[in-house]
């Protein structure tokens, strides 16, 4: 009668597949313009992360390109937007979007403060990309513009969209010419019709002749 033992290679062949470092597995390409917008767009937060006491909270940072531009130079600028509270934040922004696009013309509850040097603080007027003076290698991607709607839970960051992945920072696609020699002053502000609004930190734009 023949002994049921396997032979040694079959029976080695598993343990030798458990020891070795198999690479991680491809995750699936995403299938919907929600999946896409939050593989772009959203980032998760550090495993030491903890949420805040306030419910619905969110953290905005401005950021700038340059602290200081001579007269008609272009700059750029980026947010990073972080849920703080404890509770999941719903953007709806219908296209032109400002988080994907730039746009400050949409519905999306976005909007940008400036204040001018020795003058008072205003909302920029929104300017349609094909009017803002945009060239080609400072334009936002070529993606058709859609509607952004996803939910963004406790502790995720929303980016906004940026231009390529070597430069973050996108045109401000507005006719305000920041022509007037001096310091102006900006912040971005969500403000969504009927929900909770937030503003961004406020940061200083030097125009010098």
């Amino acid at each position: 009668m023949r002994s049921p033992l396997l032979p040694l290679g079959l029976l080695l062949f598993p343990l030798l597949a458990a020891c070795r470092n198999e690479p991680p597995p491809v995750p699936a390409a995403p299938t919907t313009a929600q999946e896409q917008d939050r593989q772009e767009l959203m980032r998760q937060p550090g495993p030491d992360w903890k949420p805040g006491s306030a419910k619905r909270k969110l953290d905005i940072l401005l950021i700038i390109d340059k602290s200081r531009v001579r007269k008609g130079e272009p700059f750029g600028y980026r947010l990073e937007m972080q849920n703080t509270g404890r509770e999941p934040i719903a953007f709806k922004e219908p296209a032109p979007s400002f988080t994907k696009d730039g746009s400050l013309c949409g519905a999306g509850g976005f909007k940008v403060l400036v204040t001018p040097p020795g003058g008072k603080e205003y909302v920029l007027p929104c300017a349609p990309k094909a009017e803002a003076g945009l060239k080609p290698s400072t334009a936002a991607a070529a993606a058709p513009e859609s509607d952004l709607e996803l939910t963004l839970r406790p502790g995720e960051y929303l980016l906004t969209r940026a231009p390529s992945r070597a430069n973050r920072f996108r045109p401000l696609l507005t006719t305000t010419q920041f022509d007037t020699v001096g310091v102006y002053r900006l912040k971005a502000v969500y403000d969504p019709a009927g929900s909770f609004s937030a503003a961004s930190n406020s940061v200083t734009l030097e125009v010098v002749p």
